[in-house]
This record gives structure tokens, sequence and C-alpha cells, in this order.
């Protein structure tokens, strides 16, 4: 939440006038941050509406593209409950690793001359190298 707190207050002092941020001392978890910031700044109604229009969960069932979703348990954003979802594991395109740590985009490992440590980065290219362009579904 600090570093929410500090990039809005760095925001609101490059666009000055385009942030209020009077109702910051509110702001204690990252819904309420979604409530008073992220959801009226791009046009939702409140967190709960931009969470829902926002979420893939909405179309996941309608997914016909090898697709990779890639999650932490540790994340700080995303809970690791919607994952286990059936229309997302009962989607043969799909497919879900989840990893005990990796926070929010942080997975990153040692490099060395050979890996630059983004190991994410690297496990894409792997799976976009091994699906078939035929848009079969994968194998489960």
């Amino acid at each position: 939440m600090k570093d929410l707190k500090r990039r809005m207050r760095r925001k609101a002092r490059c666009w000055p006038g385009c942030f209020d941020l009077s109702r910051m001392g509110e702001v204690t978890t990252v819904r309420a941050f979604d409530e008073v910031y992220t959801a009226p700044h791009f046009g939702f109604l409140d967190a709960e509406d931009y969470y829902h229009r926002a979420s893939a969960m909405r179309v996941v069932d309608r997914v016909r593209v090898p697709a990779l979703v890639i999650t932490a348990e540790d994340d700080p954003f995303v809970p690791p409950d919607p994952f286990a979802d059936p229309a997302l594991t009962g989607n043969p395109y799909v497919s879900v690793e989840m990893f005990p740590y990796g926070g929010h985009c942080g997975f990153v490992g040692p490099r060395d001359a050979n890996f630059d440590g983004y190991w994410a980065e690297a496990r894409i290219v792997e799976f976009a190298e091994h699906v078939s362009l035929d848009r079969q579904p994968l194998a489960q």
C-alpha cells in the first residue's frame, strides 16, 4: 500500500488536478485503492464493477486458442482461488501453472551467462513454440 500511495502522490504532482488525494487516508487495502482511485479514473462504477468487467473469468469458457496462465499463490493482488474455477480448469485450451512464489509478475530466478533470470518469459516462449497453430486443444 505504501508503494501504491507513493505512486498516486507522484501522479498527482505530475498531473495537477487530475487526482483527488483527499481520500488517501481511507485507503488501507488494495480494494479500497481500487474503489477510490482505479475504478473512477478508468470509468468503472466501483471496485466491484472494475473487478467484474476487467476479469477474464467472464470469457474464459470461450477461449479457443492455446493459452498459458502463470500465477503465484502469494500474489498480493490476485488470489489463487479463481484459478481452480472449473470454467478455467475445464477448458482444454487453457494451461494453468501455479507456483507457490512469484508475487504479482515477480517470476525471476538466478541469472547466469546464458540466462537472464526471467523464467516466466522463457516459459511463455517455450509454450508458444510447442503449441499447435491449428487451434487444437492442449493435451491433458
